[in-house]
């Protein structure tokens, strides 16, 4: 009967309607959900389609929309692991522990901790026990595990192309440190400090116990090889002032570095001080036994000085049972280590200096003849001495000469001859160490043979020894690095050439730290040593008492030291038409190939979204229109009823007309 089609119209209108309400309901049940996107259902006629092999039936179909794209309302939670996204992008999140290609994607960041089977960590607690821990990571609503890029743990940076579930409690980090390497040291130096000639000494010194007022010292803090935080002491000493030679130096400033170390084995240190002049000794007593070194005058240095004393230490066989000798750091630094815990050693140590005065050695050579002149000249004043001719020898002459020196009043108050070490010498010799003189000879000569010679030359210059000194400091506690220099200019800037000082320091524990100390906010002004700022980079191993969201997307961890770290950074995933996503429970998403690949970034790069932390987004539910649609969709839904009754009513009255 051709008029039972006429219910197709109205049947397919009461369908789709009804899909319509269904969608409805779902929206508004959903109107505080987060990240819960609506569905829109519009309408499209079936003229001239197909439904389900017969076309032109007349009537409608339903098309659902997905609104994934557009942004819900954001709101305020309070709550430290929730954020929202402010733009384009969406969190990744995995339904197990072992990312693979099955990624969910959500707009909603009401994140909690939650744990995984079977993951535990073996930690350290505070009373030194160890205990087992279950492991909690970062989760959303559903247990899926949110995927996020993980701080580099020596540089801090983060890459959003390998990302991974994230741990969150307390221990997640208790074993993750970094190890200070750079720091910015500002100090005020006193301009009027007097000048330190032997900076190593003066530490030495001051680390038992004497005091120095123009040794200037620092503590600062570093983090070791072992996560620990540690102290080192920075040594200031003024080394040179007021240079003349148009460098512009106002100033030069050595400094080191004093640590702590092990107090076992013994061990001590010799300071060798003064300037390498010969004949001055050095004497190190160890337990009774003495080693002394006498200068030579051919050493370059006082490590020269050094090297030779840690020899003759090394080869005594009596101090040789009890320790070792080494070259320490410092120029004259000599370090006697005990051969094994518990072996104590007495160590002092002395030094003499010499002052000499000048001494020459003239020679005198040539044939005996009367008349021959022989002159010595000191200062301006000449002494002569003329051949008779009955000289046996050349040494007869030098006797005479030598008597002519030695009898002028003014010559004799500065030098003395004598008879020198081989024929025809005469030695020369200052009356006062450290006077110098000047003295020359000359040979005119009146006899027929023209082969008399007379040639002076300074065998020791006159010499006012500088003080020479030889320091012990038992060194069972501490190390000092080796001084380096710190210029600062005529304004009491550090000079634009400055560069900054490495220091290796080691601790009693064994551990170390490299640390580059950056000087650029030194200065050198007035009579005060100030501080103005000390920061390094590094950091200690320590619990994580709780975690936060940035406007970045990082995580935020605050450790039991108090300081706050960025753990880990959340990216957003981007795609081209996140509309066509697979919608799935639990406010999630899946990847189609309408929606196309993500895009991994970071919000503070993209420049297309923005996190907002202690906030979550809701759905972009409008219950104002949700209910609009729901009484339009309702009318058109009786109104396809009505058709229906209608029809219905016309095919029985027709069936009843035929019979």
């Amino acid at each position: 009967m051709p008029g039972y089609n006429a219910f197709q119209v109205p049947t397919l209108g009461m369908r789709s309607q009804a899909h319509a309400l269904n969608t409805i309901g779902i929206n508004v049940a959903n109107v505080n959900s987060g990240g819960f996107k609506r569905t829109d259902t519009q309408f499209e006629t079936l003229i001239s389609k197909t439904l389900q092999n017969e076309s032109d039936l007349g009537g409608i179909a339903t098309k659902d929309y997905q609104r994934i794209d557009e942004q819900g309302a954001l709101t305020p939670s309070g709550r430290n692991l929730d954020v929202a996204i402010n733009g384009n992008g969406f969190f990744y999140l995995s339904p197990t522990l072992e990312v693979s290609t099955n990624v969910y994607f959500t707009r909603d960041g009401s994140f909690q901790m939650g744990t995984a089977d079977g993951q535990t960590s073996s930690v350290t607690a505070d009373d030194g026990s160890t205990i087992t821990v279950a492991n909690g990571y970062l989760v959303d609503k559903n247990g899926y595990y949110v995927l996020g890029a993980i701080a580099d743990p020596e540089t801090g940076a983060f890459s959003a192309s390998t990302l991974s579930p994230l741990r969150i409690d307390e221990w997640a980090f208790k074993d993750r440190f970094t190890s200070t390497s750079t720091a910015n040291l500002g100090l005020n130096l006193p301009s009027n400090n007097t000048i330190v000639t032997d900076h190593a000494t003066a530490v030495l010194k001051s680390n038992d116990g004497f005091t120095n007022t123009n040794l200037e010292t620092y503590i600062i803090e570093v983090v070791d090889s072992n996560g620990a935080k540690q102290s080192a002491q920075m040594n200031f000493t003024k080394k040179q002032v007021d240079r003349t030679d148009g460098s512009g130096v106002s100033a030069v400033w050595e400094v080191s570095a004093t640590s702590s170390r092990a107090s076992s084995p013994q061990i001590d240190t010799v300071m060798l001080g003064g300037d390498v002049e010969p004949d001055d000794t050095y004497s190190v007593t160890i337990d009774g036994t003495t080693i002394t070194y006498t200068v030579l005058g051919t050493e370059s240095g006082l490590s020269d000085v050094r090297n030779a004393m840690v020899t003759a230490i090394n080869a005594n066989a009596t101090i040789a049972a009890k320790l070792t000798a080494s070259a320490g750091s410092n120029a004259g630094e000599i370090t006697l280590t005990a051969g094994a815990a518990g072996t104590e050693f007495t160590t002092t140590g002395s030094s003499t200096n010499v002052d000499r005065a000048q001494v020459d050695e003239i020679t005198i050579a040539g044939t005996i003849e009367a008349g021959d002149e022989y002159s010595f000249t000191l200062n301006g004043t000449t002494v002569t001495y003329t051949a008779t001719g009955a000289e046996a020898d050349i040494d007869a002459i030098r006797s005479g000469f030598i008597s002519a020196i030695n009898a002028n009043a003014t010559i004799n108050a500065l030098v003395s001859a004598s008879v020198g070490a081989e024929s025809g010498k005469i030695t020369v010799t200052g009356q006062t160490t450290g006077t110098p003189y000047t003295a020359t000879v000359a040979t005119p000569t009146t006899g027929a043979t023209v082969d008399n010679s007379a040639a002076i030359a300074t065998s020791i210059t006159a010499l006012t020894g500088k003080s020479n000194t030889t320091s012990v400091a038992s060194k069972t506690e501490t190390h000092t690095t080796a001084a380096q220099t710190i210029t600062f200019n005529a304004d009491g800037d550090v000079s634009t050439t400055q560069t900054a000082s490495t220091f290796s320091l080691t601790f009693a524990d064994g551990a170390t730290a490299t640390v580059a100390i950056d000087w650029a906010q030194m200065k050198q002004f007035g009579a005060d040593f100030l501080k103005f700022n000390y920061d390094h980079n590094g950091l200690i191993k320590a619990s994580m008492t709780s975690t936060r969201f940035d406007n970045a997307g990082q995580i935020l961890g605050t450790f039991q030291d108090g300081t706050q770290r960025a753990v880990y950074k959340l990216p957003l995933a981007q795609f081209h038409n996140p509309n066509g996503f697979e919608m799935m429970n639990g406010m999630v998403f899946r990847e189609t190939q309408n929606s196309g690949s993500p895009s991994s970034v970071f919000v503070d790069a993209s420049g297309q979204a923005d996190f907002v932390p202690f906030a979550m987004e809701l759905s972009n539910v409008d219950i104002t229109k949700e209910f609009s649609r729901l009484i339009m969709t309702q009318n058109a839904y009786n109104s396809s009823a009505t058709v229906f009754k209608t029809i219905d009513e016309m095919v029985t009255v027709a069936r009843d007309l035929k019979a």
